[in-house]
């Protein structure tokens, strides 16, 4: 542990369960930089693989993280980065394919994609970790590794920067979409929705909420998306949307002012997808799935103040699977 003094400043750096934590502290405000990068590893003979490995922070305080910044080391292979909350500590230490017991860790804190620049909180909040919230935090990566490749490695990760001066709202973030998905081959402007049902957003949103930033989801066949919520009369306000859709330039919509969400309001995605033009062209069904080569229809939405257990709000065909 070094220690350098600087009369009101101390900067100090700390190994901590495999990633390095630089803190500055000035007076009772503390900032710091906290690494999760995955153990240096070789990456599987596999087109598609999520690799998931958890790491432990400092629980002496709370702290608010305000931005998530990406560390990449093999832009060959890293199609997204999510960061989440967990409430358990695994016995897996290292990184492993992710499985049963990593997806039990649902509370998203962060998610980059191939193209985005860093994930900035809103000026008036950040997310909780620490005292009081998440101790153990997973790092889950998607690794595209198109041929297969048997020769690549990996240690990427996300670098989070926090700060114990906490901002006002705890910042959440919720996923809505659809699971199923089947669009056939040959064909055009083919809609798939999923919604956040009235039924869902009254039990689950116990008070507004406040929408600051949207991300919209789909694969290759995606062409235009939207984003809207129903409000009393049948009026549907769209609150994001692409007409232009390009699953390798993804886009965070930032909301300003805040759209407002209040129980009992339906939220829904809207998905267009084509198969028959160009380099879409496909001759068979696509569906539901993780990797490119299936298909997709979700937003990721930043909000504030944060709901306790609204992380996900999505639908298999008809079915509500969060309420």
């Amino acid at each position: 542990m070094l220690y350098l003094l600087f009369e009101h400043i101390r900067i100090f750096m700390i190994l901590l369960n495999g990633f390095i934590v630089s803190v500055e502290t000035t007076d009772n405000n503390e900032t710091s930089v906290i690494d999760l990068r995955l153990t240096y590893v070789k990456v599987p003979e596999a087109r598609t693989y999520y690799v998931c490995q958890q790491f432990e922070v400092k629980d002496d305080k709370p702290y608010h993280v305000t931005r998530f910044e990406p560390i990449i080391n093999n832009t060959e292979i890293i199609h997204h980065m999510l960061v989440f909350g967990c409430e358990f500590e695994m016995d897996e230490k290292g990184p492993h394919p992710c499985d049963s017991l990593d997806y039990r860790c649902h509370t998203w804190l962060g998610k980059w994609d191939v193209g985005m620049d860093d994930l900035i909180m809103p000026e008036n909040g950040g997310v909780r970790i620490g005292k009081g919230s998440f101790k153990y935090l997973l790092l889950q990566i998607h690794w595209n590794n198109e041929g297969a490749s048997k020769d690549e490695t990996d240690c990427s990760g996300m670098r989070l920067h926090a700060t114990s001066n906490l901002r006002p709202y705890d910042v959440g973030n919720v996923q809505i979409g659809q699971n199923t998905i089947d669009i056939p081959g040959e064909a055009s402007d083919v809609l798939i929705s999923g919604t956040c049902s009235s039924k869902c957003t009254g039990l689950m949103l116990p008070r507004p909420i406040y929408i600051t930033d949207v991300y919209l989801h789909m694969h290759g066949l995606g062409t235009r998306s939207a984003l809207e919520v129903h409000r009393d009369r049948e009026v549907n306000e769209r609150i994001a949307y692409e007409d232009n859709y390009n699953y390798r330039k993804p886009i965070w919509h930032n909301l300003n002012p805040p759209v407002i969400i209040n129980p009992g309001e339906p939220i829904e995605i809207k998905c267009w997808f084509d198969s028959e033009k160009g380099m879409r062209y496909r001759n068979k069904t696509t569906s539901f799935g993780q990797g490119t080569q299936a298909e997709m229809c979700y937003a990721f939405i930043r909000y504030y103040p944060r709901i306790l257990g609204f992380d996900q709000c999505l639908q298999k065909g008809n079915k509500s699977l969060n309420c």
